[in-house]
């Protein structure tokens, strides 16, 4: 008889945590005809099934609840086995993997890390769930990104996670447009406008940020999609607006500028596996993400002017 191995179960988170096969399929690296074959196996081993189709994709049957719920404590067992042997087995240069979000802290980031006896290597995902997968599953050691919706606790199971940072969302906008008032913007002035936001599964604040325009009065009429710079800042000088960091220094003609009130808001944190969460090392990268982002806060005039601070000349 075929025995359950843990890659089904990673399966199956998979699928649970996307919501659908194909995502799933996506996040693995696998196709869909060959997950699905692989989730009909894994249902045969169980006796049942795990999940059933509805309307927004599939959810898990009362089997695959009760099959979730001990698949995420075994995973982790497995996550801290595994860290635990790489120290007792490491040798020679003490490597760091950094996975993060693009976040405009990274450079000055790497820049610290870069005094450091470490070996440093870098890996930008645009998607927080993703990026959280890598640290889980070891494929990176720490990771930088942003507290997004739709987290629920098993995201970070086996993580101790800290606070970096929380700071306001700003809106990317061209100089001289009308809802400008002193260089801040009403959120309820923008409702004529044309939004861009990153796609759907990069956007970890698009729950919010439609609760904040519903508050406002009006739902964003949102035309573009797109996390790519250049295209964003060509479609807000053509009178299009975005949300941005709030560190965000755009090129001229563009301004990063606060929402009148603050109604969006975004914490950075800073992950580790909680088996390396208490070690020299990830203290001083913690540090240093420290320094990073206090000098972030100069990037942008506006930033520095809303912290209280003296924009560097």
């Amino acid at each position: 008889m075929a025995e359950l191995e843990l890659r089904h179960l990673r399966a199956v988170r998979a699928v649970a945590d996307g919501g659908s096969v194909s995502r799933a399929a996506t996040v693995l690296g696998v196709s869909q005809p060959a997950l699905t074959a692989q989730l009909k196996r894994i249902e045969r081993i169980l006796g049942g099934e795990l999940f059933v189709r509805g309307p927004s994709g599939v959810r898990p049957t009362e089997l695959g609840r009760f099959v979730l719920a001990r698949a995420d404590a075994l995973l982790s067992d497995m996550q801290a086995l595994v860290a635990s042997a790489r120290r007792h087995g490491e040798s020679g240069p003490e490597s760091l993997r950094i996975g993060y979000v693009p976040l405009l802290i990274i450079g000055r980031f790497i820049e610290e890390l870069g005094e450091r006896d470490l070996d440093v290597q870098t890996y930008a995902e645009p998607a927080s769930l993703m990026l959280l997968k890598l640290l889980s599953t070891g494929r990176v050691d720490v990771a930088l990104l942003e507290r997004f919706d739709g987290t629920e606790t098993h995201h970070f199971t086996g993580l101790a996670v800290r606070t970096l940072a929380t700071e306001p969302i700003f809106v990317g906008i061209a100089e001289g447009h009308p809802a400008i008032r002193d260089g801040v913007v009403d959120l309820a002035d923008l409702a004529g406008c044309d939004w861009i936001l990153p796609p759907p599964h990069e956007n970890c604040v698009r729950v919010r940020f439609l609760q904040a325009c519903a508050a406002a009065g009006f739902t964003p009429r949102v035309r573009h999609f797109t996390s790519e710079a250049g295209t964003a800042g060509t479609l807000i000088a053509q009178g299009a607006v975005c949300l941005a960091q709030a560190a965000s220094a755009p090129p001229p003609g563009l301004v990063a500028l606060p929402l009148a009130g603050d109604p969006l808001w975004t914490t950075l944190l800073f992950a580790t596996r909680e088996d390396d969460a208490r070690t020299s090392t990830t203290d001083e990268v913690f540090r240093c993400a420290e320094v990073a982002y206090t000098a972030s806060r100069q990037r942008n005039p506006h930033f520095a002017r809303w912290c209280g601070l003296t924009p560097a000349r």
